[in-house]
């Protein structure tokens, strides 16, 4: 858990560094959620909406997208915004950010882009960063795509990052039909992936010549 931003100023330091990345398969990650879990369905039983329950589910929320376990934040984000909310109001800058959370989780995990509009106009959600990231994923985006989640804090970019392949895939997509040739350094500032890993990850024929990416060999007369 030392590993974890979990300090409650993170939200709203925009420029605090990526924690690094933990996956609920991690050891002893299957137990933490396990209490969580149990924790969750207890508050549930009694029909908390108190202070300590309010701030068992932030808890839970922030702790569990960093694991990028949607099973577990998923569920408790709803049962914030949608209950606990109402009985204990959330600050202003609260629902502010898990709305947010919220709208993120639909248009890169569940990839609902009309759901996550939706979302955003029931609230009346407003935020640069989200309102940047629906615009990319709209659109194709990728250099917008990439400001908005070099933007956003921990949370955020771990929901951006299920939309992350997507958006690579795209970049590929797009190179292979615009160019012949391109600087390596460019693939890898319009990726986000150093060249060899891209490469193998996508399985791409390309080449690389010193520094420059060949993707289309010219027919030599």
């Amino acid at each position: 858990m030392a590993s974890l931003s979990l300090n409650q100023n993170i939200p709203l330091a925009t420029s605090a560094p990526m924690a690094a990345p933990i996956s609920a398969s991690s050891p002893g990650m299957p137990l933490i959620i396990m209490a969580m879990r149990k924790l969750r369905e207890a508050i549930v039983a009694s029909s908390r909406v108190d202070d300590f329950a309010k701030t068992v589910y932030i808890f839970i929320v922030r702790t569990t997208i960093l694991f990028g376990h949607p099973e577990s934040y998923h569920p408790a984000l709803l049962h914030l915004i949608r209950r606990i909310h109402f009985a204990r109001p959330l600050s202003k800058e609260e629902e502010t950010e898990f709305i947010g959370y919220y709208i993120l989780d639909l248009a890169c995990r569940q990839q609902d882009l009309a759901d996550a509009f939706r979302v955003q106009n029931i609230y009346n959600h407003r935020n640069g960063r989200i309102g940047m990231i629906l615009t990319a994923l709209v659109h194709g985006n990728w250099v917008l795509f990439g400001k908005a989640k070099a933007a956003g804090n921990v949370y955020e970019k771990r929901l951006i990052e299920w939309a992350g392949l997507r958006m690579t895939d795209h970049v590929v997509r797009c190179l292979g039909k615009s160019y012949l040739s391109v600087s390596k350094a460019y693939v890898e500032q319009c990726t986000g992936m150093p060249w060899e890993r891209l490469k193998e990850s996508r399985k791409l024929l390309w080449t690389c010549e010193g520094q420059t990416v060949v993707i289309k060999q010219t027919k030599k007369l």
